[in-house]
């Protein structure tokens, strides 16, 4: 099946990541998001550079967990070669680590959170 929006999330935010991800679907924008759409048999790295190499779009769930996880850094490099849009949407305020803050520098973020926390 055929998607638009890759959606990048750390394991600890997967239930923020699938209400992003339903919420997106709900207003017909297809979406892939691991495990949900990681084909039986076939290795993560192999499905998840297969879903950015025909996305469009990266969503970036953005928290203290995604800043550190080693995943997320390689899928948003994978994402800015392949020249996809990437929008980071913010959970927590949380300054992106420097290699991170490289990719994400002109970005236009989404916030979700409240600063006054």
């Amino acid at each position: 099946m055929t998607h638009e929006v890759f959606i990048s999330h750390s394991h600890k935010d997967k239930v923020i990541a699938d209400g992003v991800c339903a919420n997106l679907e709900a207003a017909g924008i297809r979406c892939w998001i691991a495990p949900r759409d990681i084909t039986p048999g076939v290795d993560w790295p192999t499905a998840i550079l297969r879903a950015i190499n025909v996305s469009r779009i990266m969503v970036l769930v953005f928290s203290a967990h995604s800043n550190t996880s080693d995943d997320v850094s390689r899928e948003l490099i994978l994402a800015a070669n392949k020249k996809l849009v990437i929008v980071p949407f913010r959970i927590e305020n949380v300054e992106p680590e420097p290699g991170k803050q490289y990719y994400l520098a002109q970005t236009h973020w989404l916030v979700s959170f409240s600063y006054g926390r």
